[in-house]
């Protein structure tokens, strides 16, 4: 038998929450009076402090304090508007310490939602593959370059942490646990009893490219971030659109429109840059700063240096150091 843990916390989601828990539950009735097998899971919620939570709207929630060593806490989402973001974080400290510390004790995570902030504070998702909600992606991916963030998956599990696309896909968490720990039957079964489909794979069809823009700050400065984070990473334009969830001629058209350039052409000027500031502030041979700005051979460093400056990295040094 499984142990889940869902932690629920003051402005978490009530209905993935209690979604997830009921899905748990059903399954085990299913389980032991259709199929003639065991509970499959012990599924409880539990919070930081106190006996019961505030969720999202003021429903109260009933928590445990303790449960000894689950197989997997499972971190909800958060009832929010983009600007909310790091207002909820700062007042989820506690929390945070919670989900690293668990990770640390071997316990495995699932993030639902936007609940994949939490896991990125709580540095769960360095190095790994990660979803959320699409139209929070491109905040996630800025967050947490070290992450590879796809906007389009329904559910990642990478190196014990799964993370899952929007609101409704609690109930897809669910059906993956119950696959994962009573097999295609139990999920299949599951899946008829809810009237659940039990199969979606992608978020693919629910991304609106109006919702995407609409109230955000500007498109092409959550780029320059994206691209200042991973100068040293060959350029790969599907990669990028991939991490806005836009095919690439919309990013190309949204970038261009708002910069008046491509973001290559930033990439570019962003690596000279910093180019600069190694030149001036450092010792290390051209050479060692062609690697450390992202350009395969010094060749090509030096005829993009001399295009942006009108001069070499050799001259613009000297004329740093003189200054």
């Amino acid at each position: 038998m499984k142990r889940i843990a869902i932690l629920a916390y003051p402005g978490c989601s009530g209905a993935q929450v209690l979604g997830l828990h009921d899905s748990l539950l059903l399954a085990n009735r299913v389980a032991s009076r259709i199929l003639g097998r065991q509970a499959a899971f012990d599924v409880r919620i539990v919070g930081v402090a106190g006996r019961s939570v505030g969720a999202a709207g003021g429903v109260r929630l009933g928590v445990e304090r303790s449960f000894k060593r689950p197989d997997l806490l499972v971190v909800p989402g958060f009832a929010l508007s983009e600007a909310d973001v790091d207002q909820n974080l700062r007042q989820l400290t506690r929390e945070i310490r919670l989900i690293r510390s668990a990770f640390r004790r071997g316990v495995k995570l699932a993030g639902v939602c936007v609940g994949a902030f939490l896991l990125g504070e709580a540095e769960v998702l360095v190095g790994r593959r990660a979803t959320t909600a699409w139209m929070f992606a491109p905040e996630l991916a800025r967050r947490h370059p070290m992450s590879s963030i796809d906007p389009t998956a329904i559910l990642i599990e990478d190196g014990g942490v799964i993370t899952t696309g929007g609101f409704s896909v609690a109930f897809d968490l669910a059906a993956h646990l119950i696959r994962s720990v009573g097999g295609d039957e139990l999920a299949l079964a599951f899946g008829k009893f809810a009237m659940l489909d039990v199969r979606r794979e992608s978020q693919r069809p629910f991304i609106d490219e109006s919702l995407l823009s609409r109230g955000k700050a500007a498109f092409s400065d959550a780029v320059k971030q994206w691209l200042d984070a991973r100068l040293t990473e060959p350029y790969r334009l599907e990669r990028l659109a991939r991490s806005f969830a836009v095919s690439t001629r919309t990013l190309l058209r949204r970038f261009q429109t708002e910069t008046g350039e491509s973001p290559l052409a930033y990439l570019q000027r962003a690596r000279i840059t910093a180019a600069k500031e190694l030149l001036a502030s450092t010792p290390l041979s051209v050479a060692a700063i062609t690697e450390r700005v992202g350009y395969a051979n010094v060749s090509t460093f030096v005829r993009f240096f001399g295009r942006q400056e009108g001069m070499t990295p050799g001259r613009y040094r000297a004329g740093a150091r003189c200054a």
